[in-house]
């Protein structure tokens, strides 16, 4: 391997990972990435491969990893890699940075407020108890270990073939209201862009929120569709009027705002798609 190329693990090479490795296969990486889709199993490009999840271990074995980004979500016990491999990882030398793509469901519900990275942490649902003690599990290492981890809350992730946009088209969506209400996104090439800084430019910080500049509700992202498609807006729906057991409460229970202004002033990042409006102009 050229001196020069870094190598890149990705464990769980899925939707938002597949663009972070396209945006780096060029930049002086070598890529692998671990899947349990036999489709996904082969060489993408140049610098990417693709394998089994089996056969991550022998990898780990070869202890030339540079990079590593985790991100299956995790179950009841925490992370997946930690469980799995957390003694070849304590025992590589050449790692410098570590990626754990976690979400903002750590927070919980805050009534709207805005949150940033020093929030209070008090997940509702048990995908954001399973984040947040993950989360934990990762710092812990770094504490004990030395392990330059960097964690990563991502708020809802859309962009290419995944995104609401052909659901209103085929009226598959119906347009929810709650008073007060806020969602905050991203768009998936907007955190390809911050991994990538992330790997080149160290910095004091280890938790980081990626979202967009705008947080709204679901509401305002349905009428922003029909209107730039120009199709009849769907009539609102209070979510108090829907019946108890049809109310996704899970989706709803999470009211907040994320606050991005640490990732962009440590980043000197500008968000491509600083909103939903722009994030929807070419899907």
């Amino acid at each position: 391997m050229n001196t020069r190329m870094k190598k890149l693990l990705i464990f769980g090479y899925g939707y938002t990972s597949s663009y972070i490795a396209e945006n780096l296969s060029t930049d002086q990486y070598t890529i692998v990435g671990s899947s349990r889709n036999e489709n996904q199993i082969k060489v993408t490009n140049k610098n990417i491969n693709i394998i089994n999840i089996n056969l991550i271990e022998d990898v780990l074995k070869k202890n030339d990893l540079t990079h590593i980004l985790i991100s299956v979500p995790p179950n009841a016990n925490g992370d997946i890699f930690i469980q799995n491999f957390k003694d070849h990882l304590i025992k590589n030398t050449n790692l410098e940075w570590l990626g754990y793509l976690s979400a903002t469901n750590v927070y919980g519900d805050h009534e709207g407020r805005y949150v940033g990275e020093l929030s209070e942490t008090k997940p509702l649902t048990q995908k954001g108890i399973n984040r947040l003690l993950a989360e934990n599990q990762w710092l812990d290492l770094q504490s004990n270990f030395k392990i330059p981890i960097k964690i990563f809350r991502l708020a809802g992730i859309y962009g290419p073939d995944r995104n609401i946009k052909n659901r209103i088209l085929k009226k598959e969506i119906k347009n929810i209201q709650k008073e007060g209400q806020f969602f905050s996104r991203v768009r998936v090439e907007d955190i390809a862009a911050i991994i990538k800084l992330s790997m080149k430019i160290r910095t004091d910080n280890n938790i980081y929120n990626i979202a967009d500049d705008f947080p709204s509700s679901l509401s305002e992202v349905i009428q922003y569709i029909c209107e730039q498609n120009q199709i009849p807006i769907p009539e609102k729906i209070n979510y108090w009027d829907i019946d108890t057991n049809k109310r996704k409460e899970s989706f709803f229970s999470d009211n907040k705002r994320v606050d991005n202004s640490r990732v962009k002033k440590d980043f000197s990042f500008i968000f491509k798609y600083p909103s939903f409006r722009e994030g929807y102009e070419d899907l």
